[in-house]
């Protein structure tokens, strides 16, 4: 079981894509693994015949298990409990391999083509696209559809003429109906149940100006280009967060890590469940390259095609739901992490002049949740003054 990312300690095998006895070449894709946060196809690291499979589809066993035998043309192997059992003269070893461009029969033994037998990626894809499992060709174990069918399909079909459609209702669900978490969703649930409980949150709220995050991104987007309100934000939070190091931290059981890269979270909502890309180095980056940036993680966290290694290493997180019309809300922190912010909607408010007249004024409310252990509420309240000061000043926020 390859080890997919930092924090990685145990994969579950989603499906294999190429059965015992077929033919594998390196850096094609093999199997499927799940984690607790994303679904990703794993490539052979040999060339050779799938002699023996050890861990079957739906099992989960730690990082480094032996999961599958590739071996040499010819080459007999027996794995036996505890063990694998091999002729000494030929090292083949325990890998993680790949689908070789090997034919595998698209019908059963009784001539009936399965039905809709795909892998998770493959179904997801499908699922994504609209298309019908039932009329690609699969090259997968007995007939199965795997996410290269996938791609073929789209690469020979041409693509329709888009047709505007309204957007489907949910169906609900009939009294009684049982609505199974994703993995995915357990594993979230689990930490931040453990989160809430476990750590001393305290919340402080704090109003900011949006005239200029408005000027801001309005100049950007004469210019063709794309800026969001969460991606000048974010900006903002690197820029107070190199000036409050204690809110750019990690718990640990010795005491309190100052980190020294500003890695930030963007929570994500996707068809998963939550997701938090992480954006690395923030302080080093450009407004333009964090929305590139921020683009395309979220985009890849909606398409499963997160990798590990981008969902890990935070420092700090932000949750914006102002694009649901939200005026503000509370955050759980992500832990190790001390602290999260929580963005709400950039709405037209009432304010007062100095000269007390009152006029309407676009405004926004910011949330951050820290854990007391490590931030008091002075400094959550001089980090997010400090926050105030940079998104209302056009020379700071630049």
């Amino acid at each position: 079981m390859p080890k997919l990312g930092l924090t990685m300690e145990k994969g579950t095998i989603g499906a294999w894509l190429v059965a015992e006895g077929q033919a594998v070449t390196k850096g094609r894709a093999l199997l499927e693994v799940v984690t607790d946060k994303v679904t990703m196809e794993v490539e052979a690291q040999a060339s050779g015949i799938l002699s023996k499979i050890l861990v079957p589809a739906g099992e989960e066993v730690p990082v480094s298990t032996p999961i599958a035998i590739i071996a040499a043309a010819g080459e007999k192997v027996e794995a036996r409990q505890g063990g694998i059992t091999r002729p000494a003269a030929i090292a083949a070893q325990p890998v993680m391999a790949a689908a070789g461009p090997a034919q595998v029969p698209a019908v059963a033994a009784d001539g009936a083509r399965p039905k809709h037998r795909a892998s998770p990626k493959a179904r997801k894809m499908a699922q994504e696209r609209g298309l019908d499992l039932g009329q690609l060709a699969g090259s997968g174990p007995a007939g199965r559809v795997i996410s290269e069918d996938v791609h073929a399909y789209l690469a020979q079909t041409p693509a329709p003429a888009p047709v505007i459609v309204p957007e489907p209702q949910p169906v609900p669900a009939g009294a009684g109906a049982l609505l199974k978490l994703t993995r995915a969703q357990q594993v979230t649930g689990q930490r931040l149940t453990a989160s809430y409980q476990q750590i001393p949150h305290i919340h402080v709220f704090m109003e900011v100006s949006g005239v200029w995050l408005q000027q801001f991104r309005e100049g950007y987007r004469l210019q063709g280009r794309k800026i969001s309100y969460n991606d000048l934000i974010v900006k903002a939070v690197a820029k107070a967060l190199g000036e409050f190091p204690r809110l750019n931290s990690v718990l640990e059981s010795e005491g309190v890590r100052l980190m020294g890269e500003v890695n930030i979270g963007i929570a994500a909502d996707t068809p998963q469940g939550l997701l938090v890309p992480v954006v690395r180095r923030v302080d080093e980056l450009s407004i333009e390259q964090i929305a590139a940036e921020s683009a395309r993680l979220v985009d890849a966290a909606r398409h499963g095609k997160l990798k590990i290694d981008e969902m890990s290493g935070g420092t700090f997180t932000i949750s914006n739901l102002g694009m649901f019309g939200v005026s503000h809300f509370t955050a759980i922190i992500n832990p190790p992490q001390v602290a999260i912010l929580a963005v709400g909607a950039m709405e037209k408010r009432v304010v007062a002049l100095e000269n007390d007249a009152l006029a309407a004024r676009p405004c926004l409310t910011l949330n951050l949740a820290a854990d007391h252990r490590v931030v008091d509420g002075a400094l959550a309240a001089r980090f997010l003054q400090r926050l105030k000061e940079i998104l209302e000043t056009p020379g700071l926020l630049a």
